[in-house]
């Protein structure tokens, strides 16, 4: 690269680096190796309530459900939660799926999520994610989940920033606003009174965040060095002959300082830079977090 390709106008140059890691959940072992859970709160304890692995449990959840109403929808109504496809509508029952920040990094992927579910013994049905261009300041980006055989069909939400799947409405398939099918649980069961995740899949962001410095010396900068090595006398404080007429250093390493003067990054060079009084060098250093 020539330095005509570079801005030498411009000394930083941002950029960040987007990582997407693609996770596909197909049973219950997987979704613990991936800190994957899925359970299903009511407003008010009914005692065949679910635990994050399905099981059944004496454990009241409707502080969670208290919690996901206040959190996500800012229901002022503790029993309730909107229905997803009709929002004049309101739900005591709310069926979740909550991936770790561990596997989702900083976020999960706008349309990336695909969750096939059974009901009961009736087989498969898959959905999936569209993302909504609103932005909330608490809960960030979030996406309606819908049937993938018909998008109209919205049967929950999804909030990409901190992996969450909410189940909380069904237009034209109404299993997950009923109390009867008290389960939900990861595998391929699909037995009576269980709603099963066959399949569970979906892209992770990792956001790296780097910043360029392009480091410009120009032609009568950086050609001497306070290296004792370049003295012939230490004590007359003079100076080798070849450092005297035309001096020839060569760049090793590249400090940053903050505005203070204090070193606060050290670049090591892949091989020296020759630099002379008839030498112009830009050397870029990347600083990845």
């Amino acid at each position: 690269m020539t330095l005509k390709a570079f801005n030498l106008d411009q000394d930083i140059a941002e950029n960040s680096t987007n990582l997407k890691t693609s996770f596909e959940v197909t049973s219950l072992s997987a979704a613990q190796n991936k800190n994957i859970v899925a359970f299903v709160a009511e407003a008010t304890s009914t005692g065949f309530l679910n635990n994050a692995q399905g099981n059944v449990t004496t454990t009241p959840l409707s502080s969670a459900f208290r919690h996901i109403s206040n959190y996500y929808f800012s229901s002022t109504a503790s029993n309730s939660i909107p229905v997803a496809h009709n929002t004049n509508a309101t739900s005591s029952i709310v069926r979740a799926i909550q991936i770790g920040r561990t596997t989702y990094d900083d976020k999960i992927v706008t349309g990336s999520v695909t969750a096939v579910v059974g009901f009961s013994a009736t087989g498969n049905n898959t959905f999936i994610d569209i993302a909504e261009s609103t932005i909330s300041a608490s809960i960030g980006q979030k996406g309606a989940l819908v049937a993938q055989s018909n998008t109209s069909h919205k049967v929950g939400t999804v909030f990409y920033d901190t992996g969450t799947l909410l189940f909380h409405g069904g237009t034209g398939i109404t299993n997950f606003l009923t109390h009867a099918s008290s389960g939900f649980a990861f595998g391929t069961s699909t037995t009576a009174g269980k709603i099963a995740i066959t399949q569970l899949s979906f892209k992770a962001l990792n956001i790296l965040k780097q910043t360029m410095y392009f480091c410009r010396a120009f032609n009568k900068e950086f050609n001497y060095t306070n290296n004792r090595s370049s003295l012939s006398d230490a004590v007359l404080g003079t100076i080798t002959a070849s450092l005297t007429s035309n001096p020839t250093t060569f760049i090793t390493t590249v400090g940053l300082h903050n505005d203070d003067g204090e070193l606060i990054a050290v670049a090591k060079l892949s091989s020296p830079i020759k630099k002379t009084f008839s030498d112009e060098v830009v050397v870029k250093t990347t600083i990845q977090y």
